[in-house]
């Protein structure tokens, strides 16, 4: 799901995660937050664990890109596969 915000701000989540320890061979989720104060564009990806460690954290990633260049990178679908 894609929230846009105020701000030239992004937050794009799942709407649903499958708990499953099999579900998608055991990839997580991610949750992300984009936005651009200026010329540069800043994206921070808080990745999950799946199955029954949903709970836990893989990986807290911050990227930076130039403002201009922004659109280039946002996902095109609407956030419909957010399994990583």
């Amino acid at each position: 799901m894609t929230v846009d915000l105020e701000g030239y701000t992004t937050l794009l989540f799942p709407h649903r995660m499958d708990q499953s320890p099999e579900a998608f061979g055991g990839n997580g989720w991610v949750t992300s937050l984009d936005w651009t104060p200026g010329r540069i564009r800043y994206q921070v990806d808080r990745k999950v664990l799946g199955g029954r460690k949903l709970k836990g954290l893989r990986t807290l990633e911050l990227s930076e890109v130039q403002g201009a260049d922004a659109s280039d990178y946002r996902p095109r679908d609407g956030g419909a596969d957010m399994r990583q």
